[in-house]
């Protein structure tokens, strides 16, 4: 009888699974069977004759461990223990905390928790809040802790580091009189307690001869460091990971960790699983293509069990819309042909990407989901400014000016809004009202008052152009409150991306005043007439607005999953787009001068690649609006590095190409339009397009490339269009 334990296992898993003792690090490809060989492992240790009680299996989420712990209860195998990092060493301290003065039941504090002492420092200390927010001088704080380092290691004598430098010891005194830890702490004083007291170290040594730790090459400096104390060269430890994997260096992770092994571990066996089970050979070739040139990783090379399967595809746009046009027309056809969309995904560098695709997706009446994050509108530094232009629009909303009244902080806290509040309601006036309103604000403190005086003059000047549209009175908005720098100082890796969300909601303001202009004949010379789309002005945007934010797609059965390549990590999917892979966006800018950033990010697109099972589609736009302002931009560096013969460019029926991205044009691109599909195009024609729906070509102007066309579509609104990019495809003859 087949032993259970290696059935249906490859050569290379089985390898790995049988090691006996001695260091062992498994080189993982995506898609070979991680997880099984991991559970597996523990299995055949149990098997073996090892108790349960001796192994220690670790991994990074609880979930992850949980599974890990029901497979090995599934092959016979008992209770194992398998947990976090964390867990583990929290319930490691509540023995032996005591040994740095920590009582066995110490309160573990969260980002909250922590954030709220470091205010009260703050206070104590005479750091006011202008300086920086708790939130970064708490995140400082982790980091430093993560990367095992203090804050003499910052450097640079910037302004921050004096900060840090100054609440550090006071933070850490005040957690210790508490009796309590943060999370970075239940790793750090567990480690200080193992280097500082040998024979507490050897006592955990003795206890757990085995240990096992998946996912490796997402370790940080202290975890690592931990693992070389409670299993030292030449212990029993088995790492499993792929250092091709690599992409949270934001959260501390250190891909020298895996890179290192074998120089710590000198006896180390290597087992590389490098039979991928998920994708087509074709979509596994691009990949491997891709990360080969990457030099900070292990050799290692991928085969594929599945058939070449269809090519790669390639799609070239001219900007954002018609980019997620054309990929929601794909997602439908594949839908009409019977995939479930729930095994449909589309991956994003930056979650600002997702909103064109949210709205064509509406559009076309396809439920979506966006995975591991909020929707465009949902979130919060987007709920906020909506929050005030809706203020602008009607003065009488409360709810809205309640949001907005002390964000940015402006002194007031919970006391003072409520104190608002009860003027209001006095007074029988609106909060709006009672902001504008100097003579009411005596019972507040100096900066207080001077807050609200600036609100109400910020309010005062956007208001004054609300009728012009959307942009003008953002821009006074963010230029009046200095929003920007409220929403990205919380010195958290969401910094970056509240910034770009606003970018996006500035640059959706300008798009949506651009077409109401053309609407109106200011932009295209119309006549003006009465439509039946939004209104004018900013009332007309929020309008817009709150038709997209109510189109609700939960629950409705399968839906498309849309998601960050980060979130996306672990997960597969029959059907996968990867948008927005231009220079700046995918790689991202801000690795642009840092050849460790960039190789992360290529680790990252092999991620994006690899999660896809039969069909890839990868994409990228000549133009792009960012922060209101279109952008030319080039193709992303990794899509030269994918093989040709993996590829076939994708066209819709309207437009074929002809792409010459290796040629001397700075922007790489040459398109070739269908002469029979445009030269069916001409005034009279009803049409269609696949954000905007049916309409009436209303008067085509120029020829060749130049040729653009004004078409009237059934919501009212008229919009201009490069006929080479615009996918108009006609429905029939009318006269005008």
């Amino acid at each position: 009888m087949t032993d259970p334990i290696f059935q249906d296992l490859n050569d290379e898993q089985a390898a790995a699974v049988a090691h006996g003792g001695g260091p062992l690090m498994v080189l993982a490809g995506a898609g070979s069977g991680k997880t099984r060989v991991v559970t597996r492992r523990i299995a055949r240790l149990l098997q073996s004759g090892v108790r349960p009680g001796q192994i220690l299996a670790m991994t990074f989420t609880n979930k992850a461990a949980g599974e890990m712990a029901h497979r090995v209860a599934e092959l016979g195998g008992g209770y194992v223990r398998v947990a976090t990092f964390h867990s583990a060493c929290a319930r490691f301290l509540r023995q032996d905390g005591h040994h740095l003065g920590y009582p066995a039941d110490f309160s573990i504090y969260d980002v909250q928790d922590r954030d709220t002492l470091i205010k009260e420092l703050m206070e104590d200390l005479g750091i006011g809040s202008a300086q920086a927010k708790p939130s970064l001088l708490g995140q400082w704080i982790s980091k430093l802790k993560n990367a095992a380092m203090k804050p003499s290691d910052m450097g640079g004598g910037s302004d921050i580091a004096r900060l840090v430098e100054r609440i550090w010891t006071p933070y850490h005194e005040r957690m210790r009189k508490v009796g309590a830890l943060d999370f970075d702490d239940l790793l750090g004083v567990f480690l200080q307690i193992l280097r500082e007291q040998p024979e507490v170290a050897e006592r955990y040594r003795e206890r757990f001869p085995w240990v096992l730790v998946d996912e490796f090459q997402d370790t940080n400096r202290v975890q690592y460091d931990l693992l070389k104390l409670l299993c030292p060269p030449p212990g029993n430890l088995c790492v499993v990971g792929d250092p091709d994997q690599s992409i949270y260096g934001f959260r501390g992770a250190e891909v020298r960790n895996i890179l290192d092994f074998e120089r710590d571990y000198p006896t180390t066996t290597v087992v590389r699983l490098e039979t991928n089970y998920r994708s087509s050979a074709n979509i596994l070739r691009g990949a491997e293509a891709v990360i080969a040139n990457n030099t900070m990783r292990k050799d290692k090379r991928l085969r594929a069990t599945q058939p070449a399967g269809t090519p790669v595809l390639r799609l070239k746009v001219g900007g954002a819309a018609e980019e997620a046009s054309t990929v929601v027309d794909r997602i439908a056809q594949l839908h009409d042909e019977g995939t479930p969309l729930d095994q449909v995904a589309v991956f994003y560098r930056a979650h600002w990407l997702s909103r064109g695709f949210e709205q064509a997706l509406k559009d076309r009446g396809l439920p979506y989901e966006i995975v591991g994050g909020q929707t465009f509108f949902e979130r919060r530094e987007v709920k906020d400014l909506l929050a005030y232009l809706r203020v602008l629009v009607n003065p009488l909303d409360d709810v809205s000016m309640g949001r907005i009244v002390n964000v940015p902080p402006r002194g007031l806290g919970k006391a003072g809004i409520e104190k608002l509040r009860q003027i209001a309601f006095a007074e029988g006036m609106s909060l709006r009202e009672v902001v504008g309103e100097a003579s009411l604000h005596g019972e507040f403190g100096p900066k207080a008052r001077k807050g609200l005086a600036e609100l109400a003059k910020v309010l005062n000047a956007a208001q004054a152009v609300a009728d012009k549209g959307a942009h003008a009175p953002l821009k006074i908005v963010l230029l009046g409150t200095d929003y920007v720098k409220h929403a990205t100082s919380f010195g958290d890796a969401e910094d970056s991306t509240r910034e770009e969300n606003i970018a996006e909601l500035v640059s959706d303001t300008v798009q949506f005043d651009k077409g109401r202009a053309a609407l109106s004949g200011r932009a295209v010379g119309g006549d003006g007439e009465g439509d039946d789309g939004p209104g004018e002005g900013l009332a007309g945007y929020l309008q817009h607005v709150a038709l997209l934010t109510s189109a609700d797609t939960k629950g409705q059965g399968p839906a498309v999953r849309m998601m960050t390549v980060h979130a996306a990590k672990g997960l597969e999917f029959d059907h996968v787009f990867v948008i927005g892979l231009e220079e700046g966006t995918f790689p991202s800018m801000r690795v642009a001068d840092d050849p460790e950033g960039l190789e992360e990010e290529r680790r990252l697109m092999y991620v994006a690649l690899t999660r896809a099972r039969r069909t890839l589609m990868l994409s990228n736009c000549r133009d792009r609006m960012v922060n209101g302002e279109m952008q030319s931009l080039r193709p992303s560096r990794f899509l030269k590095e994918l093989p040709s013969d993996v590829c076939e460019n994708y066209a819709p029926s309207w437009r074929r190409y002809d792409a010459d991205e290796r040629g001397s044009s700075s922007s790489g691109w040459s398109v070739t339009p269908d002469p029979e599909a445009l030269a069916a195009l001409r005034p009279g024609v009803r049409v269609r397009h696949d954000l905007y729906g049916n309409g009436l070509i209303r008067r085509i102007a120029g020829r060749g490339m130049n040729a653009r066309a004004v078409v009237r579509f059934d919501d009212g609104l008229e919009r201009e269009f490069v006929l080479e990019y615009a996918g108009l495809k006609l429905l029939e003859d009318l006269s005008l």
